[in-house]
């Protein structure tokens, strides 16, 4: 008598099983897939934020170093600060800064002064840097749109706080106004200082200024000025 050789095989309970668990590890090798795409892409965002932020912190460093001091008269060159934070939110706009720089950087060699008019603002959460050619007009007069050159350096600000020490500040407080954790107490949160003492169209001493970015947190940095 023949015998029939049963072949092995995979009964239907088995095969659904495995299936079962092959789409488990896929589900959670696309999870884990997934999660590290996230992580490099906001890695990447973030980089990029912190990029800018330096970049930003050097084009601020070298108008900090060629910074001109006020003139005479009243559609003189002048250092005007115009808010010590957001009021209203990062969504408004705000002019933070102006003043006139010296050593305008001019690779072309047009024919044009050397002298930059240059203004920092925020609006809807972007800081901007308005500039240019210097020429002799009232503050309110500035238009933005109409004249100057807007240059965007950091997108997602949250919140800018810039303060100034005086020689006011620092005589009667001396180093203090330099040391310990709460020495910007003595530092003035608007300039023209009301209690500068001399000059009242010196610069400040040293600026102060902190920026917060969503996403990445708060930079800060202090400018000493040189005044010629």
């Amino acid at each position: 008598m023949r015998h029939l050789k049963c072949s092995a095989g995979f009964t239907l309970l088995e095969v659904m099983v495995a299936i079962a668990i092959s789409a488990v590890v896929a589900v959670l090798a696309y999870q884990g897939l997934s999660s590290a795409s996230a992580g490099a892409e906001r890695s990447r965002e973030i980089l990029t934020q912190i990029n800018e932020l330096d970049r930003a912190w050097q084009i601020f460093a070298a108008d900090m170093r060629h910074v001109l001091a006020p003139e005479l008269g009243p559609t003189g060159g002048r250092f005007q600060f115009q808010a010590q934070s957001l009021e209203g939110g990062a969504d408004v706009e705000q002019r933070l800064l102006l003043f006139v720089r010296r050593n305008w950087f001019n690779p072309m060699q047009r024919p044009r002064s050397d002298l930059q008019e240059v203004s920092y603002r925020i609006e809807e959460g972007t800081l901007w840097r308005d500039y240019r050619p210097y020429r002799n007009m009232p503050y309110d007069e500035f238009a933005f749109e109409q004249g100057a050159a807007r240059q965007e350096l950091l997108n997602d600000v949250t919140d800018i706080e810039i303060r100034f020490l005086s020689m006011a500040a620092l005589q009667n407080s001396g180093r203090g106004v330099l040391t310990g954790d709460d020495y910007m107490r003595d530092w003035a949160p608007a300039w023209p200082d009301p209690n500068q003492m001399g000059n009242p169209l010196a610069l400040p001493l040293a600026v102060y200024v902190r920026i917060e970015i969503e996403g990445v947190g708060a930079s800060e940095r202090l400018f000493d000025i040189v005044s010629l």
